[in-house]
């Protein structure tokens, strides 16, 4: 069969359907509302909107079965991609109309070629091939549309939840309404309890918990975040003995220190919340444990709660042994630790230091000479606990910058 031949037959179906598009938009109509489970049962979009989205593509569809080598209009049908997404239709459903109008639109092609006296079985298969190729354009261009609808909307919920997560830490939400509303957003609930976690920043700006809030809602924790330049907030809703959870969650980063508030029970106490968080952080110590949490290391939290007071109490303490070497000062607390470290037993700290029990008795026996502060004494051992802990905790001297 000639194209010319072949293009007109086709020609002659689109023309035939057309005139009959209000009809056959009708029928549509009724097919979706019957067939489809979504549109049977939940009337997000009206009838007026789905029959005028039906009759502008058959319009389109027909209408380029009259003029082959057409380049397709396709943006109506992305304009329903975009439409059923803001309105909160499910995709499967938007495919599953387009599957049963097909299919409708297919069965009227064939009863009109069979009631023409010109179309011939050739013709009906050129026919079946042009439909089949606008409708797979259509669809691409509503999959589409959809998608980058729900993209939108995902940027901007994501926008609206970090500027809530904001105003919770700056403290900006004293009614009772807005922190409902917040709640709602944030998709946590009213009812806490809720801990703060904050997470030191590697570089300016770029997050070291990427994936955080799935990974933990995987596991029944709702949480958002929101990233500073400095570094990473999250408000979390825990129930009973998610934190251990939490924590193993946090464990798999490579964040350089984390802090974790004490529980609050109103999101209210956001901001109070964050202030403790960030005295964790500090206080964590990333050569032993990169996640600190605020109830449960008293020492950690009590060495950098003043740095300024503390670093003056621990000078006191420590500073007998400044005109040690700096190896030999090193070697003294080093013992002390891992004797506080292993409950006071000379033995476990020598297993841990690959030395002998005799070794770690005098070097503690050295330290407490020095700075008159005996470890029997359970005030004198608290005191050189929390000196060391600070000490451990104080920035490191940079280094001195070559000359020349």
């Amino acid at each position: 069969m000639a194209a010319d031949s072949a293009d007109a037959q086709l020609a002659e179906l689109g023309s035939a359907l057309l005139s009959r598009a209000d009809e056959l938009a009708d029928t549509m109509l009724g097919l979706m509302r019957r067939d489809v489970d979504f549109h049977r049962t939940v009337a997000l979009v009206t009838d007026d909107q789905l029959r005028s989205t039906v009759r502008s593509h058959l319009d389109f569809i027909l209408g380029a079965f009259g003029q082959p080598g057409r380049a397709y209009d396709t943006s109506a049908a992305a304009a329903t991609g975009r439409n059923r997404a803001a309105a909160g239709v499910p995709l499967p459903a938007v495919m599953d109309s387009y599957r049963k109008c097909a299919r409708f639109l297919w069965d009227e092609l064939r009863a009109e070629a069979a009631r023409s006296a010109t179309v011939s079985d050739g013709g009906l298969v050129h026919a079946a091939s042009a439909m089949w190729m606008v409708l797979d354009e259509f669809t691409t261009a509503m999959v589409s549309g959809y998608q980058e609808e729900i993209a939108r909307q995902v940027v901007g919920r994501q926008r609206e939840r970090s500027a809530m997560v904001q105003a919770l830490i700056d403290g900006r939400l004293p009614d009772n309404l807005d922190i409902w509303n917040t709640a709602d957003a944030l998709r946590i609930s009213l009812r806490g309890p809720y801990v703060v976690v904050c997470a030191e920043l590697s570089s300016i700006g770029r997050s070291v918990l990427p994936d955080i809030e799935s990974r933990l809602a995987a596991k029944g924790i709702a949480s958002a975040w929101r990233l500073q330049p400095d570094i990473e907030v999250g408000i979390l809703q825990l129930g009973p003995r998610m934190l251990d959870l939490v924590l193993k969650e946090l464990d798999a980063y490579r964040a350089p220190r984390i802090g974790i508030s004490p529980p609050i029970s109103d999101l209210g106490e956001t901001a109070v919340a964050l202030r403790y968080a960030r005295i964790a952080m500090t206080g964590s110590r990333p050569d032993r444990a990169s996640v600190t949490v605020f109830d449960r290391d008293v020492m950690a939290v009590t060495a950098v709660a003043d740095p300024d007071v503390m670093a003056r109490l621990s000078a006191t303490v420590l500073g007998p042994l400044d005109d040690l070497a700096d190896h030999e000062r090193d070697v003294l607390l080093d013992t002390l630790e891992a004797w506080l470290d292993n409950g006071g037993s000379a033995e476990r700290a020598a297993g841990a230091l690959y030395v002998h029990p005799n070794t770690v008795r005098q070097r503690l026996r050295k330290l407490e000479h020095r700075t008159g502060r005996v470890l029997t004494d359970p005030r004198a051992a608290a005191e050189l606990c929390i000196a060391l802990e600070t000490a451990r905790r104080a920035p490191k001297p940079a280094a001195p910058r070559p000359e020349g």
